[in-house]
């Protein structure tokens, strides 16, 4: 005689009823990384996002690690920290570096010397997918901070057309005021390639600043950043000419290390004024 269907049924949902039960007692227990799969993962998006879009994230991560005691060397930091809000953002970074380490320590202890939740062939896909996207967060730190900047910059690149034409039709000689620059000082005087703003510019209000004005033999104009941005420049550069190493007026050497162009002769660009232009 054969089991009725509604039996044999009943019997292979039991073995599929009991993994499950199993599980949440595990999960229950501590002894299934679920939740330590959600915390490690979610510590990763929301660093990689406060990377790319916090301008100061830089300025936060150098404060966290002279604080914490990685660099003895403070020289460098800008004043930004003094304020509270600065303060809870370095806690905040701090605190999300910490349970990053953690989490991904207990995985590395789970699929070790865990239970057998911990040890499955899920757990450890998962822990090794984890630990590949950490590494590559730390290799592209560099990238994701300067993806950030270009994001940012290129929305108010319309706001310094107007500047950029203005000069490049009109270029100072000597120390003076304009509109939409206020008071600068023009080196050297009478053959001027940079201009000093004297003050904040007005479009500071709406958008990024900037701290000085050079001017390339070919015509271009290059704004230096300055606030959250600083460390970046946006240049205007007429058609055929691209960003390149440079000496300003004040005779400071700019090498040139990466750039990218936003369209329509607009650049984003890094310079290291430590290195000497060849």
């Amino acid at each position: 005689m054969h089991a009725p269907a509604d039996k044999l049924a009943s019997r292979n949902q039991w073995p599929k009823l009991s993994a499950s039960l199993v599980w949440l007692r595990d999960l229950t227990l501590g002894r299934h990384p679920l939740v330590l799969w959600l915390i490690n993962a979610a510590i990763l998006l929301l660093l990689a996002g406060w990377i790319v879009w916090d301008a100061r994230f830089s300025s936060t991560w150098d404060h966290l690690e002279f604080q914490l005691g990685w660099t003895e060397d403070g020289s460098d930091l800008d004043e930004f920290a003094n304020s509270l809000a600065a303060q809870w953002k370095i806690f905040v970074l701090g605190f999300m570096v910490i349970v990053g380490a953690v989490s991904l320590g207990m995985l590395t202890f789970g699929i070790t010397m865990g239970s057998r939740g911990h040890r499955a062939l899920s757990s450890w896909m998962v822990f090794l997918s984890l630990a590949c996207c950490w590494l590559g967060l730390m290799n592209s730190w560099d990238e994701l901070i300067w993806a950030g900047k270009r994001l940012r910059i290129d929305s108010h690149v319309a706001a310094f057309q107007s500047i950029a034409q203005s000069l490049n039709q009109d270029w100072p000689k000597v120390d003076g005021q304009r509109e939409s620059l206020g008071p600068f000082m023009a080196y050297p005087s009478g053959k001027a390639k940079t201009l000093i703003l004297l003050t904040t510019p007005p479009m500071a209000q709406t958008g990024p600043t900037f701290s000085s004005i050079e001017r390339s033999d070919a015509g271009g104009i290059r704004f230096q950043l300055s606030g959250s941005e600083r460390g970046a420049w946006l240049e205007w550069h007429p058609s055929g000419d691209q960003p390149e190493s440079f000496v300003g007026g004040l005779l400071e050497p700019h090498h040139l290390m990466r750039s990218v162009s936003l369209g329509e002769g607009w650049f984003l660009v890094s310079y290291d004024q430590a290195a000497q232009v060849s």
